[in-house]
């Protein structure tokens, strides 16, 4: 009674005292001037008066754009354009050139996934335009390099600790083309045959852990209370490769629209089997090619070669994840939770992929030095 009684207090008195801060904001305080002369109804005569009072007292409310905007009309109307922009360039202390698309796969992550980069540089400083690709369009890395060694875990399972993969025996006549695929990489996907790593390799040794010589071994707890206890804690050499528990009319689906290649075409076969589903859409992966952007919704993802959803971790492995990289928490949430709890699949898949992080802040650091 006393917990539900305090609460309902602090309830009270902070919805009150966010009404407070708000009311002495610098643009409540303009509104309120504002009404107040509306609510006097002044002459025709004096509008133009009003509107210089009102102009001159959001001034001190303006951003410095809004003073930008301002005074490039003043400019204009002088014929003092280039004047100004001269005066503008010596007082900002950075640079940004026109926003660029980056795109993941341009930097050996095994996606397609595209952002929006700006990179302001000081102005004493090169003027960085965008960031060079890191493999050639031909040698981008592979959705099966990605996630081949990770292909020993069937339904409803989680597994600790990685197991050999009989890539022949387990795609007979494709197999060469397949093993044709693996190749030996520098961190950023590179082909580099005497020193490199297969991209499996490099998951699992980990891109940057020579940096981290006393670094423990990764462990999973479920939450904060495991966390604060270090006996509980999970230390194994692999983490987060659980799959779901999937009925045989879902796993059935999946298999109907894995063999066809593409939901959309699966769609009349699957209706004959009743077997429709009210889900937008699916993507089954191509081995061969990049995944499309990895998104938070696991089973939005079929594997290329298995009537399943992605486990957390092959997931992280298309985001560019080290196998180090552990996600703490559930595996996956819904309904209202989604306001409070941040799955593992939200963190992999509102990530930014780490290589092409790492391109970027090397291109950076190229151009400070």
């Amino acid at each position: 009674m006393k917990k539900h009684f305090a609460i309902s207090i602090t309830i009270f008195f902070a919805d009150n005292f966010n009404d407070f801060l708000t009311s002495i904001e610098s643009e409540t305080i303009i509104d309120k001037i504002n009404d107040a002369f509306n609510k006097l109804k002044p002459g025709i005569e004096y509008k133009n008066e009003v509107e210089e009072i009102i102009k001159s007292i959001r001034i001190y409310d303006y951003t410095f754009d809004e003073c930008v905007d301002d005074l490039k009309e003043f400019a204009k109307k002088a014929d003092k354009e280039m004047e100004f922009d001269y005066i503008l360039s010596q007082t900002r202390l950075y640079n940004i050139d026109e926003p660029f698309v980056a795109l993941a796969s341009n930097y050996g992550v095994p996606q397609n996934r595209e952002r929006v980069l700006f990179i302001g540089c000081r102005k004493d400083q090169k003027l960085i335009k965008g960031v060079p690709a890191t493999v050639k369009e031909n040698e981008k890395v592979t959705v099966f390099e990605a996630l081949y060694d990770l292909d020993f875990i069937d339904n409803d399972e989680v597994k600790y600790d990685y197991e050999p993969v009989d890539v022949v025996a387990k795609f007979n006549g494709s197999s060469e083309r397949l093993l044709s695929l693996l190749k030996k990489r520098t961190i950023d996907g590179n082909p580099e045959t005497e020193n490199g790593f297969t991209y499996a390799e490099w998951s699992k040794k980990g891109r940057l852990n020579g940096r981290f010589i006393n670094a423990k071994h990764p462990f999973y707890v479920r939450d904060h209370e495991e966390l604060e206890l270090s006996l509980s804690h999970l230390a194994a050499p692999l983490h987060n490769h659980k799959t779901s528990k999937q009925n045989d009319d879902v796993i059935q689906r999946l298999d109907v629209i894995l063999n066809e290649g593409d939901y959309h075409q699966s769609k009349s076969k699957l209706k004959d089997l009743g077997l429709e589903s009210d889900k937008r859409n699916y993507n089954v992966l191509k081995p061969d090619g990049q995944s499309p952007t990895v998104m938070t919704i696991a089973d939005d993802y079929i594997h290329y070669a298995n009537p399943r959803a992605l486990t957390v971790r092959e997931m992280a492995r298309l985001q560019s994840f080290d196998d180090s990289f552990v996600f703490q928490g559930k595996r996956s949430t819904g309904g209202n939770k989604r306001k409070y709890e941040v799955p593992q699949y939200t963190l992999v898949g509102n990530a930014v992929p780490p290589l092409m992080a790492r391109a970027v802040a090397m291109e950076i650091l190229k151009n400070i030095s």
